[in-house]
């Protein structure tokens, strides 16, 4: 369950918070609940009295630090210190630098009671003592002597433009901001309902099923060069347009709108894999390495100026499926990066350098078919990469057979077999992958 924030001029911050005594079913569900609102902001530590419990209890969800810290105590704190720019849930529209030591000791008790001691550096030992500052009612702004050093701003305006499950997940993460108060969702822009099944119904994308479940306004334009649409989206007065695999060009005319910039996410390390299927080109190729990069949008595809880049490892048994959520999941934290650096002024877009550009193209259910006697050199990739669309598939005794990741194939109108499964009912299936 989503959690309403307490900001900083919630009562809940003129109580003293309590040890808690017992780890009992509620405080296990308070830690679900807090873990699942700290998902949704993308932040990286969350402390109870944040959701309006007085309790000595906070969250940490940041790299290989996933950890729940009950009755923490601050043993020692390194000699050495540094600044860096902090933000927090509980006082939306505002930056600043703070410094802290870069090392700690510290106890606590785990959700499993069992008492612990970590020994944290760098940015970890950063967020625990954000988060435990929190345990005695003080916010990063209270350690910033100079105010006129702290940044502040309005919320961020923004029109999101996405389609598939990639855009959902940054759209997700952007609302997480919108709820806190950093940014105003202004719209939803995705792709039009398409006839479906065998009846024909309406799918809606799931960008489209993300924003109704929050309640946000939607458009579907079936042309971008619309006048009246375009005439909408002036009215808004947007700071940005974030684009996640929205999957049309857009124009100049909508790229003249905010008063920021357009921002694109595109699912590749550019200036590799520009186009309409860069994961899929990724595991195709057998790299072991893609990433994610926002780029300031142009009119030219995916040729814009670098904002921001994150590099990820590509795992052997790596889907199309499976890596678009990991590197949506990397990019939703990214965007936020970008967003609040841009409309400070703090971020200098870099032409793409890296060598020659290379591109991929949209794909085609016959791009999947193969030939099961014949098949190509790079099938393992080739049944990672097309999954689950357009899916690699043959013909078999006259009806299709889809190859499917983990060594499972379906033949027309059954369920998902192993391959040593269907092989041992059909011995003139030599294929292997």
């Amino acid at each position: 369950m989503i959690l309403p924030l307490a900001r900083k001029n919630h009562p809940v911050w003129k109580q003293k918070f309590k040890n808690i005594s017992q780890i009992t079913p509620e405080t296990k569900k308070l830690v679900a609940d807090m873990k699942e609102t700290l998902d949704l902001t993308s932040g990286v530590g969350l402390a109870a009295p944040q959701i309006g419990q007085p309790l000595r209890l906070f969250i940490i969800n940041f790299g290989k630090l996933k950890e729940v810290f009950i009755n923490p105590k601050i043993i020692t704190y390194g000699k050495e210190k540094d600044q860096l720019e902090e933000g927090c849930l509980s006082v939306p529209g505002s930056r600043g630098v703070v410094k802290r030591s870069t090392g700690l000791e510290m106890e606590y008790v785990d959700l499993k009671s069992t008492r612990k001691r970590a020994s944290l550096k760098g940015y970890y030992a950063r967020i625990a003592q954000h988060e435990y500052d929190h345990l005695s009612s003080i916010f990063y702004v209270d350690r910033i002597t100079d105010k006129k050093k702290i940044h502040t701003y309005k919320p961020i305006k923004i029109v999101f433009f996405g389609t598939p499950e990639f855009g959902a997940i940054i759209l997700k993460s952007l609302y997480g901001q919108h709820l806190v108060g950093d940014y105003k969702l202004q719209l939803v822009v995705t792709s039009p309902d398409k006839p479906s099944g065998r009846g024909k119904e309406p799918a809606l994308s799931v960008v489209k099923k993300t924003a109704a479940s929050f309640g946000l306004s939607i458009a579907q334009p079936v042309s971008l060069n619309n006048p009246a649409f375009i005439n909408s989206l002036k009215k808004l007065k947007p700071d940005f347009i974030v684009l996640a695999a929205y999957g049309k060009i857009v124009p100049k005319s909508i790229l003249r709108i905010p008063s920021k910039a357009v921002i694109n996410v595109h699912p590749s390390l550019l200036p590799k894999y520009r186009g309409a299927s860069p994961i899929q080109a990724a595991i195709l190729n057998g790299d072991k390495f893609t990433g994610v990069t926002i780029i300031n949008m142009n009119e030219k595809i995916d040729e814009g100026d670098i904002l921001a880049s994150v590099k990820l490892p590509i795992s052997a048994k790596a889907t199309t499926q499976s890596l678009a959520k990991k590197l949506a999941v990397a990019a939703s934290r990214l965007i936020h990066h970008v967003l609040h650096l841009y409309s400070a002024g703090k971020i200098k877009p870099r032409p793409q350098e890296g060598g020659r550009p290379t591109y991929t193209r949209l794909l085609k259910k016959e791009g999947g078919f193969i030939d099961w006697q014949n098949p190509p050199e790079n099938l393992n990739q080739m049944v990672r990469a097309y999954f689950p669309w357009p899916g690699v598939w043959t013909k078999f005794n006259g009806k299709i057979l889809k190859l499917l990741p983990e060594n499972k194939v379906q033949l027309e109108g059954k369920k998902p077999i192993s391959l040593e499964e269907f092989k041992a009912g059909h011995a003139d299936f030599t294929l292997n992958w």
